[in-house]
């Protein structure tokens, strides 16, 4: 007994191309070339029916008599009865198939104690071949049939929808959209913005939101995709993208495209500095030399800046002239250097650090010698006061305590100054706090004679 199977529809409407119904034009189409699959089936089975017989030994003959006339006539009334399926209606089909073959098994039941011949024993192979390939033949094409309408529609249902994601893919998004996007951190491209009108409004949009995660990539992406010298007027019209260009750049030590954003927004001076914190940073001390000589005269050429590039240059030259002494004492074989090591190069160190170096190695020198302290000191511009004190510093830790009273009365006019003082009853002003030359004195490891003390102590009395 055939047992339909139930069919499964969907609920939804966008799915409801599915639940096409079996009675229509697929159904119809299936009985339209029925012979033929009729003939194609009966001859699969012939060829089954033949390997059968061609595996098996003939049967024995039958010595059974013939069958009786009512039977005989039985199984031809059976033969004859023909089912014309493609006339009957498509739900009625199997019922016809299947009250066929009950008949022939109630005639096979039949005449099954009797002796029949072969031909007759069952029925036909092509004729059960083709009722029960008309009942078992249209369920699977119709299925197949079904299964491709679906599978159609399916195709054509992706194919727009890949038309209509290819064509959105290279249409930018909407400015608040992105700006959202860029403020929640998730990825969005900006490069589909490619007129000049769409990158100042997502511009204009970021600056609103006064958000640097969402101003800094805007930026950078017109710096990417803009002329330089749009982007440069873009930085002298909007402060605010100016300011985040320069923090970036910062960040990331471009110290080059740095200074030049600086000079051309108008900012000499902090792009002058920026050029020379950058030629400090230069490893070796001839090149680093070379890096002052071109700043001074590439970015503190503004007039305004010529104090500031007098300091430069007074660098440069101390760099020089402590390269010059740092190469003559390498070679030198003085007991100075036995008895005071060196801790660290002269090379690199700060202009009161080069003069003590040079008191304390180099105090005898002439004047014509390059290393000499008073040299030193009119060439660096140093004060009288600050050479004083750190001349008496080194000469202090030699223990050289006639050379600390003669540097204490320069040029022999100490006992005039005295005598004025005594004189006129005036209050004279030392160079130094006295403090802290006592504190000088004392801070080295052997004391200074009695007659040193003495005359400390006179002289402290007289100018105070």
């Amino acid at each position: 007994m055939y047992h339909g199977k139930k069919k499964f529809t969907f609920d939804d409407p966008e799915d409801s191309y599915w639940n096409e119904s079996g009675n229509g034009s697929t159904a119809s189409s299936l009985f339209d070339d029925l012979p033929s699959k009729q003939w194609a089936a009966r001859v699969a089975v012939d060829n089954l029916f033949d390997t059968k017989d061609n595996t098996q030994p003939p049967p024995p003959p039958l010595t059974h008599p013939t069958t009786t006339a009512p039977q005989t006539r039985q199984a031809a009334d059976a033969d004859r009865t023909q089912i014309n399926l493609a006339s009957a209606p498509p739900l009625s089909r199997e019922k016809l198939v299947d009250n066929f073959l009950h008949s022939r098994a109630a005639a096979g039941r039949g005449v099954s104690g009797m002796s029949m011949s072969p031909e007759r024993a069952l029925p036909g192979a092509p004729s059960i071949t083709s009722e029960c390939s008309a009942s078992s033949l249209p369920s699977e094409a119709q299925r197949l049939d079904l299964d491709y309408s679906r599978l159609r529609a399916e195709h054509r249902k992706l194919q727009k929808h890949l038309e209509t994601v290819r064509h959105e893919r290279f249409r930018p998004l909407n400015v608040k959209e992105t700006i959202r996007r860029l403020m929640r951190g998730d990825p969005v491209s900006l490069d589909l913005y490619r007129t000049k009108a769409e990158k100042m409004e997502l511009l204009d949009s970021a600056i609103d939101h006064v958000d640097s995660q969402v101003i800094q990539p805007v930026v950078l992406f017109l710096k990417r995709t803009l002329s330089d010298s749009i982007f440069r007027s873009i930085l002298l019209e909007k402060k605010e993208v100016a300011e985040e260009y320069i923090t970036h750049l910062k960040r990331h030590k471009d110290y080059a495209e740095l200074a030049t954003t600086l000079f051309c927004l108008g900012r000499n001076a902090d792009a002058a500095m920026i050029e020379y914190a950058a030629a400090l940073k230069t490893k070796m001390p001839e090149q680093k030399v070379k890096a002052l000589r071109n700043v001074c005269q590439t970015a503190f050429s503004d007039p305004q800046l010529a104090h500031e590039a007098g300091l430069v240059s007074q660098h440069a030259s101390l760099l020089e002239m402590q390269i010059a002494i740092e190469a003559g004492d390498a070679q030198s074989k003085s007991d100075i250097f036995k008895q005071f090591p060196r801790n660290a190069p002269l090379v690199g160190q700060s202009a009161v650090a080069t003069l003590y170096y040079c008191s304390l190695y180099h105090y005898d020198l002439p004047m014509t010698s390059q290393a000499n302290p008073q040299k030193i000191r009119e060439f660096l511009g140093i004060s009288e006061k600050e050479f004083r004190w750190t001349a008496a510093s080194a000469l202090t830790r030699q223990s050289r305590w006639p050379d600390i009273e003669r540097l204490l009365q320069p040029k022999g006019v100490m006992g005039a100054i005295q005598q004025k003082a005594l004189q006129a009853n005036t209050k004279l002003v030392c160079p130094f706090s006295w403090n802290n030359l006592f504190y000088v004195l004392h801070s080295n490891t052997s004391l200074p004679p009695k007659d040193v003390i003495f005359s400390s102590l006179f002289l402290f009395v007289i100018f105070n």
